[in-house]
């Protein structure tokens, strides 16, 4: 495991009990307390955690750093597999469609072998691997710089093309939806483009399990008013539920 792939997993831990051990990180990722100290020294030169004695504890509860795709992957399945079966009910055959990249996205691409003469657009590579194997999918790629261990696709060059197209839906994924009706992400280079994604549809459907609720990321992409449909899943809480619905836009809660 390289130390990008160290530093988010210690990141997730810190998010999930707020105080994380040395020792107990040293033995979950089979390192030495050392390499565990290093890490812990880095992520807090980052802002991200406050070094105590034998351990750390983060600094806030809000998303503070991006997931390589192979953790995201494992996190939240059984509900992205519903909000992605939700979200095909929405595609009629013909459609032009943009996917956000994303792991809630991804469960969505692989439910389209049951649609006829769609064309996707996406900056996400394994979603384009995955649709690049059906015949009856037109699909596009944004072009991009690629990012590693995320596999999504950003920069001046994806954003150009997003700019001059126009398609019926966008499928939107993000990091973080505030109490206060926020939608944010972590990495700042990737707000622009979801923010083209956005004006190039006629609908635009936020697709995010109910982890992703009660935080704030780095950087505003919108507001939940600014979308059309939101797809979340059951696990959300009564305030979110309560803050989503008055906002006055489609909601499907699975």
């Amino acid at each position: 495991m390289i130390a990008e792939e160290r530093r988010a997993l210690i990141l997730k831990r810190l998010s999930e009990n707020r105080y994380v051990q040395v020792s107990d990180l040293a033995g979950e990722l089979d390192v030495t307390t050392v390499t565990i100290r290093r890490d812990l020294d880095e992520i807090e030169t980052d802002g991200l955690c406050i070094r105590k004695r034998g351990g750390a504890i983060r600094v806030n509860p809000g998303v503070t750093m991006e997931m390589p795709y192979d953790i995201k992957q494992h996190e939240m399945v059984s509900q992205k597999e519903r909000i992605g079966m939700k979200a095909l009910e929405l595609i009629e055959d013909g459609d032009t469609f943009i996917l956000d990249a994303g792991s809630t996205t991804y469960a969505l691409a692989l439910l389209l072998n049951s649609k006829v003469q769609i064309t996707v657009v996406t900056n996400d590579l394994k979603i384009a691997g995955k649709l690049a194997e059906n015949p009856k999918i037109k699909l596009i790629c944004t072009g991009g710089v690629a990012r590693t261990f995320v596999y999504s696709l950003q920069g001046e060059l994806a954003e150009a093309f997003i700019k001059d197209i126009k398609v019926d839906k966008t499928f939107l994924g993000a990091d973080a939806i505030h109490m206060d009706g926020v939608i944010s992400n972590v990495n700042i280079e990737e707000v622009s483009l979801k923010k083209a994604m956005i004006r190039a549809a006629d609908r635009t459907i936020l697709m995010a399990d109910s982890s992703k609720f009660g935080k704030a990321g780095f950087v505003k992409i919108c507001d939940l008013h600014d979308i059309d449909v939101v797809i979340t899943d059951s696990g959300i809480t009564n305030e979110v539920r309560e803050m989503i619905y008055s906002q006055q836009i489609e909601v499907y809660i699975v």
